[in-house]
């Protein structure tokens, strides 16, 4: 599927929304307008959006994110960075980058794409 913060006009980016993939992988460079390929249409995500380990102690990726207080402009696109608090990673950080809206999550939630 295609990520809720590719749309146009659900956050403020002063370029444009969220890069966008067709099933090849390849770039759409249309703005955020092509519909999903869930929903019948051509965009998706593409495969940059997968977290990576910067080294032992932090990570980059990506999360859908509901926020309490907020919205879908508020977080959409926002970095935030997280840190583990228990198992193997407790300590670690992990800097996630929101790409998509949690309409089914609860407040204060993230899903991490992982």
């Amino acid at each position: 599927c295609k990520s809720s913060c590719s749309w146009p006009g659900k956050t403020s980016v002063k370029t444009r929304p969220l890069q966008t993939c067709d099933r090849s992988d390849n770039p759409i460079n249309d703005d955020g307008n092509t519909p999903s390929g869930c929903n019948g249409g051509t965009a998706f995500s593409c495969s940059t959006e997968q977290p990576f380990a910067l080294n032992n102690s932090v990570s980059f990726g990506y999360a859908a994110v509901k926020l309490a207080g907020g919205s879908e402009n508020s977080w959409c696109c926002a970095c935030y960075e997280l840190t583990f608090t228990g198992g193997s990673v407790n300590g670690k950080k992990f800097v996630i980058q929101a790409t998509n809206t949690g309409g089914d999550l609860g407040n204060n939630h993230f899903d991490l794409a992982i």
